[in-house]
């Protein structure tokens, strides 16, 4: 699968879950919000009732009248406990309301309000009439399907309420009661004379509330759906934005693997994605840089192998055809090329060990002072010879290092026969050892000529040479500072190369000291 189609995926399977969490919550969260509406609604509706019933009780000084038994019509005879007045239960245990409650109930859920003589509203406006006494234009239900007080009766559409009725001390007096019920005070002139119950609503009943929550709900379904094809929308492009970065990077990827190391990506940004091309492009620089190399590699090393061999065989070829005698300069000529071709074998396949790692080291403790005496006292004697004179200098005579003393003894070694075929007699070599933080720096200097500036960082490079008077005509193969280059980070150190004050080369290397 392509990372654009898993793009794709991730982003709208992503959106998707969002958008469904968003919905479900936002859709409880209204259904909960519409449900306290309600019950809010509901409870304020009892102001009404509750100020009807205090001109009731204000009239009748009693909530006697507002219950009756089940099994009379007749007005059981109060009790009186403490003072207040309480209605008698009916023989199921509970109060039964009266046709006077059903009627204050009613004219208070159509808006009416009672006036000062409730008692007379109620006679003149009396519709409830006792079942025995009143015709009936249907015929009596059944007896087992009238829901008894015990009995939860069915929702009403029109959300009529069905409170409770206690009284001053939050005792029933009509209805049930529960924990979870919401009370409203019925204040009489300042004076809390009973109070109004009213279950709260689980659930929407009315079948308008219903209707505006299906419709709200449905809205909300089509929006949510418009935000996601929205998201759809937009991830496609946005996706195919972000792909590309990695299309263009598998393009010249694929060209740099067909062997095209001039190419190329444009970078624009400051991402990962950014990051990675420049990084490409980097490697793709020193790629070419390695192809050039390498083929310059071969170049220089089939002219410095072809260069000997030239001459062996022009010497022979002059020796057959009678024109040189075959006497001792003519061998002692051919042993010449012999050896600088037999030295330029041992560096080639010297650095090609270093290069491959194959240089084997026997490191150990290593006072470089004296590995540094011992290289020049084998010196002394060329350098006379050469006219060139060596100054030292050791700023402790123990500077201790974990090296290999053969290969270190070969890094010095090379170092003097450099400055000893590049600098022009009468010259000066300066050898110096100083110790800096926790390393040890050995400084060789030499006296002119020197290098141009563009060729100081290329000297370590293999088969590099100087065209000037730092060339082949010295006897350097170009091998030997490659060579010195893969000792010192064999050994963890650093080497490079800068001007002399003495007006010739500076080759400064660092090694980590031991205790």
């Amino acid at each position: 699968m392509k990372i654009f189609t898993k793009l794709i995926l991730i982003l709208l399977c992503t959106s998707l879950l969002l958008l469904t969490v968003i919905y479900t919550a936002v859709q409880w969260s209204f259904d909960r919000g519409m449900l306290e509406y309600v019950n809010k609604k509901e409870l304020a509706s009892l102001q009404l009732l509750s100020k009807n019933l205090a001109r009731f009780y204000q009239q009748e000084q009693s909530w006697l009248p507002l219950v009756m038994s089940k099994n009379t019509t007749r007005r059981p005879p109060p009790r009186r406990k403490n003072g207040i007045f309480t209605p008698p239960p009916d023989k199921g245990g509970n109060p039964h309301p009266s046709t006077k409650w059903h009627q204050i109930v009613k004219f208070s859920h159509q808006g009416v309000e009672l006036p000062d003589n409730v008692a007379q509203y109620l006679r003149t406006n009396n519709d409830f009439r006792p079942r025995n006494n009143r015709p009936s234009a249907f015929p009596p239900p059944p007896r087992r399907s009238r829901p008894t007080d015990h009995q939860r009766r069915p929702p009403q559409n029109n959300a009529q309420l069905h409170p409770s009725l206690l009284n001053a001390d939050k005792q029933q007096i009509i209805g049930p009661l529960e924990n979870d019920f919401t009370l409203q005070a019925i204040d009489l002139d300042g004076i809390i004379i009973g109070y109004l119950a009213l279950p709260p609503k689980t659930q929407l009943t009315d079948a308008f509330d219903l209707a505006f929550l299906e419709q709200t709900k449905a809205k909300l379904f089509y929006i949510v759906l418009g935000l996601f094809v929205v998201i759809l929308v937009i991830a496609v492009p946005m996706s195919r934005h972000f792909v590309m970065p990695i299309k263009r990077l598998e393009q010249a990827m694929r060209a740099l693997n067909r062997g095209d190391f001039k190419v190329k990506i444009n970078v624009t940004g400051n991402d990962e994605l950014s990051s990675l091309s420049l990084n490409f492009n980097d490697l793709a620089k020193t790629l070419e840089q390695n192809e050039n190399s390498r083929n310059t590699w071969l170049a220089n090393i089939s002219h410095e192998l072809r260069t000997p061999i030239a001459i062996i065989k022009g010497e022979i070829e002059a020796i057959e055809d009678g024109i040189r005698p075959l006497d001792f300069n003519s061998l002692s000529s051919l042993n010449d090329e012999v050896k600088h071709l037999h030295k330029l074998v041992n560096d080639l396949s010297t650095l090609s060990n270093a290069e491959i790692g194959a240089m084997r080291y026997q490191k150990q403790k290593l006072n470089l002072v004296t590995v540094i005496e011992h290289n020049l006292m084998r010196h002394k004697q060329k350098s006379s010879e050469l006219n060139i004179a060596i100054s030292q200098f050791f700023a402790s005579s123990h500077v201790t290092i974990w090296a290999d003393e053969t290969r270190i003894n070969q890094l010095i070694d090379n170092l003097i026969n450099n400055s000893f075929k590049y600098t022009q007699a009468p010259g000066t070599i300066n050898i110096a050892l100083t110790k800096e933080a926790s390393q040890a720096i050995l400084t060789i200097s030499d006296s002119f000529p020197s290098v141009p500036d563009n060729s100081l960082a290329k000297l370590f490079d293999h088969l590099y040479r100087v065209e000037s008077s730092r060339n082949r005509k010295t006897g350097g193969s170009g091998l030997g500072l490659a060579l010195c280059k893969k000792i010192i980070f064999a050994h963890q150190g650093t080497i490079e190369a800068t001007h002399a004050e003495l007006g010739g080369l500076e080759i400064r290397c660092t090694f980590p000291l031991v205790a």
